[in-house]
């Protein structure tokens, strides 16, 4: 029952994912990127503020907490800006159904990612998964 759940989740998730591109991409025809991203953010902050009081009950934040994983949550702010902004700048270059397709490789890259940081065990598959994956994003492309 777990693994459906979060295949629900998952597939939630995916939609509302899906829904992003087409949307910057209506606001991107107007509105530089850095911009897009500092008013997108500011509702996002305040949205997850709110979410964070009424669901977590954040008002009982354990600071040491925080404190310990500053440097992560940093890091992890540094690379979703260039993400977001790649992600934003590549409307400029391809129909959203074209750069979708990239993300496709997301789970490769991310699997080789959490085997460093986390210790996560990768193995052949995910490999052969790269270039059937590489494969289809070149045929699409073309």
């Amino acid at each position: 029952m777990e693994k459906v759940i979060g295949a629900v989740i998952m597939f939630g998730s995916i939609i509302f994912y899906g829904a992003l591109a087409p949307l910057l991409k209506r606001a991107n025809q107007d509105l530089q990127p850095f911009t897009l991203m500092a008013i997108t953010m500011f509702f996002l902050f305040l949205i997850a503020g709110v979410a964070s009081v009424v669901f977590e009950q954040s008002l009982t934040i354990k600071h040491s907490l925080i404190r310990t994983h500053l440097p992560t949550m940093i890091i992890f702010s540094v690379v979703n800006f260039f993400a977001f902004w790649l992600f934003i700048l590549g409307y400029k270059y391809f129909a959203v159904w074209q750069q979708q397709l990239f993300y496709l490789l997301m789970p490769i890259f991310g699997g080789i990612i959490a085997y460093f940081l986390l210790g996560e065990a990768i193995s052949i598959k995910l490999f052969i998964g790269l270039a059937i994956i590489s494969l289809g994003i070149y045929i699409g492309l073309r």
